[in-house]
């Protein structure tokens, strides 16, 4: 419910490009926009096939260990405190899963058949977080958040507040919105973009491993922050022209220096 619902409101802008305020945040600008109806619709499919036929079975499975290790529903609620610890190891646990694994499916054996899939969509949006090979979604998206509160033997809040966040999360890293007071996807959208950099969640192993020295030195690095006001990080940190671009303005300054040369008395208004 809480992914969907999530999902649903960035679908609204994604189809219609509706409220248009919230377009302005698109972090690959002209992609998306709108979506594709017809990878849409296969997407949307395939994330369902995944939520209900591959990790219903396998969090069934995670209950009967968890019940057998400690009981997930036991009437003695954790401690705040006890939960902090929790989501530390939580966090810490899928940062390490989710980097090594995800590396793994880049590897050239495992690419093609299975990790593909996901990068086909090389600008993002929300619901393209889960949507995977089954494989994929079993190796790098469950595992890597179940882990830890198996190990920790975790009671059942714990546990629903914690799959919470990870699913908020990974939908605001794939949504293609740079929103404000919500945290950065520039990291993981520049993942999909160039495909060999930045694999992990929280960076910490990326930058151990130097697979985001290319990321570091781009302009989504520069805005790879939070976003504290209304205005739009592309406009403030705007990507730097590209070739066409430059080689036009250059054939522009040309063109109206030599019309200056013949008197044109409007040629530095045109140059300004």
């Amino acid at each position: 419910m809480l992914f969907w619902s999530f999902n649903a409101l960035l679908l609204v802008v994604d189809t219609t490009g509706k409220p248009h305020f919230v377009s302005r945040y698109r972090i690959q600008d002209g992609k998306n926009d709108p979506v594709d109806p017809t990878k849409l619709r296969q997407a949307v499919l395939t994330v369902l096939f995944n939520q209900y036929i591959i990790s219903l079975p396998v969090l069934g499975l995670s209950y009967l260990f968890l019940k057998w290790r400690e009981n997930p529903c036991r009437p003695e609620l954790p401690t705040f405190h006890w939960f902090l610890l929790e989501l530390s190891v939580f966090i810490l646990t899928e940062e390490v899963m989710f980097y090594y694994s995800h590396r793994l499916l880049h590897h050239p054996m495992f690419y093609k058949r299975f990790h593909k899939k996901h990068h086909e969509w090389t600008a993002p949006i929300g619901v393209v977080s889960l949507y995977a090979h089954p494989i994929e979604h079993v190796v790098s998206n469950l595992l890597p958040a179940m882990v830890g509160p198996m190990v920790m033997g975790s009671h059942l809040p714990s546990i629903t507040v914690w799959f919470s966040l990870a699913l908020i999360t990974t939908t605001i890293s794939h949504c293609g919105y740079h929103l404000p007071f919500l945290p950065s996807p520039e990291f993981h959208d520049y993942h999909h973009l160039k495909f060999n950099q930045c694999f992990g969640v929280l960076g910490v192993l990326d930058h151990l491993h130097g697979t985001d020295t290319t990321f570091k030195q781009t302009k989504a690095y520069e805005r790879h922050v939070l976003l504290l006001n209304l205005t739009p990080l592309s406009e403030s940190i705007p990507d730097p022209p590209k070739k066409t671009e430059l080689m036009k303005l250059s054939s522009i300054i040309k063109v109206t220096n030599w019309h200056g040369e013949r008197g044109n008395p409007g040629h530095q208004d045109v140059l300004q």
